[in-house]
């Protein structure tokens, strides 16, 4: 019985990124204890929200056979319920403020029941959940939710849905998308109070924009993956 893992590297770029960008801007206000139990928690809850991940293909499989898939439905429950395990008890104390979140995995499920996965809806979406690591991350280090560092890390990796998105279709328009996002994330840091320190990475974005030079999809992901590097630094360096 082959496992159906999420083989999509980019989006467990975000999710590492996300939690390592937790932890970064965490640790400096969290109480270190000699047993590190906060450490094993936040362990456990990143691999139980990679499990949950992992749900999405036998997910999909469901859907395009229209539930007759019994072994993918097996893999489903599998995930969701090791998966939900795992985040229950470190979660259970806030489950009340993360239920608003449900509403960004029902319009998913709904995207990918309509055969849109490769929407840009869709891939904003799964972007939306995937950086939901961050704040889920965040709670169980420091017991606290912040939206504000949700806000940071879904504004930063939204722009490489437009990166993807201007480096396929290479149109004007995808140009001035991506220069105008690049501007409206800026401003949106300022209003949010939000080091704009953190967006330099982005730079990239604009000057790719620009100049527009020839670029496999392999060396994207190669630029994505040191930007996502760059960006955990500058939030151990400047998150307030």
């Amino acid at each position: 019985m082959k496992v159906p893992f999420v083989k999509e590297w980019g989006s467990w770029v975000v999710f590492v990124s996300c939690c390592l960008t937790a932890v970064a801007a965490a640790v400096p206000r969290t109480s270190l204890e000699p047993g590190g139990d906060i450490f094993i928690g936040s362990g456990l809850t990143i691999i139980g929200l990679a499990l949950l991940i992992n749900a999405k293909n036998p997910a999909l499989s469901l859907i395009r056979s229209k539930g007759r898939n019994t072994e993918q439905l097996i893999w489903l429950l599998f995930f969701i319920i090791t998966g939900v395990a795992l985040l229950a008890p470190f979660l259970f104390s806030g489950i009340k403020d993360f239920m608003v979140f449900f509403l960004l995995l029902l319009l998913y499920v709904l995207l990918l029941m309509t055969g849109r996965e490769h929407h840009i809806l869709a891939e904003m979406n799964g972007f939306a959940l995937l950086t939901l690591s961050a704040p889920i991350v965040y709670f169980v280090m420091s017991g606290e939710l912040s939206m504000k560092l949700y806000a940071a890390v879904l504004i930063f990796f939204w722009a490489g849905v437009f990166k993807v998105r201007l480096r396929i279709r290479k149109t004007h328009f995808f140009r001035q998308a991506m220069v105008l996002y690049c501007m409206a994330a800026a401003a949106a840091y300022l209003l949010l109070n939000i080091s704009i320190m953190l967006l330099l990475p982005l730079l990239e974005n604009v000057v790719s924009a620009v100049v527009m030079r020839e670029e496999k999809l392999r060396e994207t992901g190669y630029i994505e993956l040191s930007k996502s590097i760059l960006f955990i630094l500058l939030v151990a360096f400047f998150w307030k």
